[in-house]
């Protein structure tokens, strides 16, 4: 012990040079993401627009198990979440049953279990960027090599299944990362198009993950219910976005049954926490707050759409989910300065410069309730000014 005592205080200062962490670890980069309100609430409020959740946030039946349940805290969770599985189950619909699903600390945890998983040391994984962060981390994590296919702006984004096919290499791509509808640009893939994508993906051994965590905001279907036509398909689906439980993190992934038994032998124990199970449970039932917020959402769009148009510099692209990605080149200054601006009016914004395929001319914007909507672009118009 004394020994390995002096040798660290004698290396203090440059224990990098020490072969301890894997350098897998060593080589990531930080990853920034929405959601930063503890970092700016203080004493003051802020809206977050830079978080995009159900507008409505949780509904009063979750709240209320909520409140009932306090007291199963004292109880470890059930460490396969099978309540939650059949009523996911029951959710999507048949075919798909409850030994399809795998339940995930949020769905991000489902994306590093994926890689965990599936990925070896040197296998290829296309991702299309601008995308979500966290594949390339978990990619990368595992030994993997992202490859980027990165989409251009002259087409806001949109990407071609054909573009994805002609970058897919037998033998070499493992896995291919969607998002549906994508983060950050707000883009969606027909159904069509991705079961050609699929199809042409198992000919090849090519696992296709597929991030559906914003499908419910959207007019896209779900392939959930092909993953067992497809053995090379998986599914991701989030509790926190469409449900509002973000604080809770709890998601799901769908797959034929053989890739969720592989996946159940790599994840930690009692990774989902006992509230989180009974919220989930609870909010697949109501079905009525999720129609509310999709008829805001999709109001909410044509409204925000037509007023963000108007700011002066701003170039918004389409959206397709609840959250629009703008380009803000000719506004006069970058996005982390117009970030910082509208926080002195309690408005938070994403920040969209760390994204990979985007840079420090974006912004991404969340859709809410129509008054909290009104009092963005009333900072917007503050802050910015709008076109003459």
């Amino acid at each position: 012990m004394r020994r390995f005592e002096w040798r660290f205080l004698k290396l203090k200062g440059k224990l990098v040079t020490i072969n301890w962490v894997r350098d897998e670890i060593k080589d990531l980069n930080k990853v920034e993401h929405g959601g930063e309100i503890w970092r700016y609430r203080g004493n003051r409020e802020i809206l977050d627009f830079s978080s995009n959740v159900n507008p409505l946030g949780v509904s009063s039946k979750v709240l209320k198990v909520l409140r009932k349940s306090l007291h199963l805290i004292k109880f470890l969770p059930d460490n396969n979440s099978f309540s939650v599985r059949e009523a996911a189950a029951r959710y999507l619909g048949k075919p798909v049953k409850p030994s399809n699903i795998i339940v995930g600390n949020g769905s991000t945890e489902l994306i590093h279990l994926f890689t965990q998983t599936f990925v070896k040391r040197g296998e290829e994984c296309l991702i299309p960027v601008p995308t979500f962060s966290e594949y390339e981390v978990a990619v990368k994590k595992t030994g993997g090599k992202p490859c980027f296919l990165k989409l251009k702006t002259s087409t806001n984004f949109t990407l071609k299944i054909d573009e994805i096919l002609r970058c897919l290499k037998p033998k070499k791509t493992k896995a291919i990362f969607l998002c549906n509808p994508n983060n950050p640009t707000s883009q969606t893939f027909s159904r069509e198009e991705l079961v050609k994508l699929v199809d042409e993906a198992l000919n090849t051994n090519i696992i296709v993950f597929l991030d559906e965590s914003y499908i419910e905001f959207s007019d896209e279907n779900s392939l959930a219910n092909l993953v067992n036509k497809y053995p090379n398909l998986f599914v991701l689906r989030s509790l926190t976005k469409i449900f509002g439980l973000m604080g809770l993190r709890i998601g799901y992934g769908v797959a034929s049954e053989k890739l969720v038994k592989f996946m159940f032998k790599a994840k930690i124990a009692w990774n989902v926490n006992v509230l989180a199970q009974v919220a989930a449970i609870t909010a697949f039932k109501d079905r009525d707050h999720l129609k509310k917020a999709k008829n805001i959402v999709d109001k909410e769009r044509k409204f925000l759409f037509k007023e963000l148009g108007k700011i002066r510099g701003f170039h918004v692209l389409p959206a397709k989910a609840n959250f629009f990605l703008i380009k803000i080149k000719n506004l006069g200054f970058d996005s982390s300065s117009l970030k910082n601006r509208l926080l002195k009016h309690g408005i938070l914004v994403r920040d969209c410069s760390s994204i990979r395929g985007l840079n420090n001319y974006y912004i991404r914007v969340s859709i809410k309730k129509h008054w909290e909507n009104k009092r963005l672009l009333e900072a917007l118009t503050s802050v910015v000014g709008i076109h003459s």
